[in-house]
């Protein structure tokens, strides 16, 4: 009966050991099925995160993890797709910020700034962009001092003007354009930095030319007016007056025909219409020649100040031949501008140094008087259009505030540089520099 019953229980035993090993068998290879293709759906997401679109799963069924598969297979290339194109226009914007002109800043509701481009760096002085980026507009612009809120910078159709700080005084205008979300929330703003410099010197050249002509052509105008309406009031009768008033009347007509060609030759010039008829010219005699000139002036006593004594210099080489590339007529105007404008600085006389120098690659003219000199404050106007540091002076002589101006065009048309040096009471001195020539003969020679 125990043997029985010890048979009986082992196969008890067996027939329940045997299902039960079976059943966890199946299980394992259960959870091995159900769990293998979630495991390669976790390791496919995770290199998504990581922004690699390129591995696939390989899951075929058609339960829910199959159905579950394809779609994260699809999410996957519509991920790439989307991240390709906003690559794409993050590198187009990226270059275009890059190359624009314009300083572009992108800033917050609260004004800080998020973007900014290379030209905004530079416009406002700021080394990188790391200085700039995570700082508040207000500060980097200085809107605090000039009273301007984010409020106004946002309001501000057609902007306002900043100067920041820096070397170079660039005044900049800055415009705001808000970036508003789908339900009209205001995120942010571009901010525009254009630098209007150049466009507000050009304004007040402008309205200074303006003004300066006016004014030029209604003091002679007038004293012209004047005197024909003495001569019809009966002065015409008295031969020495009218014979005065008219000759008065024509100086004044000159003066003004004067001044209206040389504007238009400057008008030409400024429009790139004045051609240069340029030629290699043996600069040593050209000088010569133009210096000859004035030496028989003085001698004749045909000066501006006939009473006092001038005398030409000549503090080189006589000899020594140098060639040039220039229109002679253009240049000879130059230093005939140059040397009366010494004339006119040195009103008791004296002497007018004439040199010529060499360098590597150029010649320089140095025309040096022992007048009156240049204030420091003026010297860096001498070439501006009518400017003049003795106003009185120049209006007697006929002057009309032209001639260095109209130089400075010419030289530069030459390739050249021309400047100036002065010291008041001791004297001022000219020089200009032009490209030398390499040759041995010259097609326009003063011999």
């Amino acid at each position: 009966i125990y043997e029985s019953i010890a048979n009986i229980t082992n196969m008890f035993v067996g027939a329940l050991f045997i299902p039960l090993l079976m059943a966890i068998m199946i299980g394992f290879l259960m959870v091995h099925l159900l769990t293998r293709p979630i495991t390669e759906l976790a390791e496919q997401t995770e290199q998504i995160t990581k922004g690699n679109y390129s591995i696939k799963n390989s899951i075929k069924s058609k339960d829910e993890i199959g159905i579950l598969a394809t779609q994260i297979n699809d999410l996957s290339d519509t991920i790439a797709s989307e991240t390709a194109t906003s690559n794409m226009e993050s590198d187009r914007l990226n270059s275009l910020l890059s190359n624009m002109t314009d300083g572009v800043l992108a800033i917050t509701r609260d004004g800080t700034i998020t973007v900014i481009n290379q030209a905004a760096l530079d416009l406002l002085h700021i080394p990188r962009t790391d200085k700039a980026v995570g700082k508040n507009i207000s500060d980097l612009l200085k809107l605090v001092d000039k009273k301007i809120t984010l409020r106004k910078l946002f309001q501000s159709i057609r902007g306002f003007v900043v100067e920041p700080d820096g070397p170079d005084g660039v005044t900049l205008n800055v415009v705001a354009s808000l970036v508003r979300r789908q339900s009209g929330f205001i995120s942010g703003a571009v901010v525009v930095l254009r630098d209007v410099t150049r466009q507000l010197k050009l304004e007040n050249d402008q309205k200074n030319f303006v003004s300066n002509v006016s004014h030029e052509l209604r003091t002679p105008l007038t004293s012209v007016n004047s005197y024909i309406e003495t001569l019809q009031e009966g002065a015409l009768t008295q031969k020495k007056i009218a014979r005065e008033f008219l000759g008065v009347a024509h100086d004044e007509t000159q003066r003004m025909i004067h001044m209206i060609n040389d504007l238009l030759e400057l008008s030409r010039m400024d429009q790139g219409r004045t051609k240069m008829d340029t030629e290699a010219v043996n600069f040593t005699k050209f000088i010569n020649y133009v210096l000859d000139r004035f030496d028989v002036m003085f001698k004749q006593g045909h000066s501006m100040h006939s009473d006092n004594h001038y005398k030409i210099i000549r503090n080189y080489d006589q000899k020594k031949s140098c060639y040039v590339e220039i229109d002679s007529d253009k240049f000879m105007q130059v230093v005939d501008n140059v040397i009366n404008n010494a004339i006119n600085y040195s009103p008791d006389g004296g002497n007018i140094e004439i040199g010529i120098n060499e360098t590597d690659d150029s010649i320089i003219l140095s025309i040096k008087d022992h007048g009156l000199g240049i204030p420091k404050k003026d010297l860096e106007n001498v070439f501006t259009r009518f400017y003049r540091v003795d106003k009185s002076r120049a209006r007697k002589q006929g002057g009309t505030g032209l001639g260095l101006a109209i130089s400075k065009e010419v030289v530069e048309a030459l390739h050249g540089k021309i400047r100036v040096e002065s010291t008041v009471n001791v004297g001022t001195t000219f020089f200009i520099s032009l490209p030398k020539v390499d040759t041995s003969s010259s097609r326009f020679d003063f011999s």
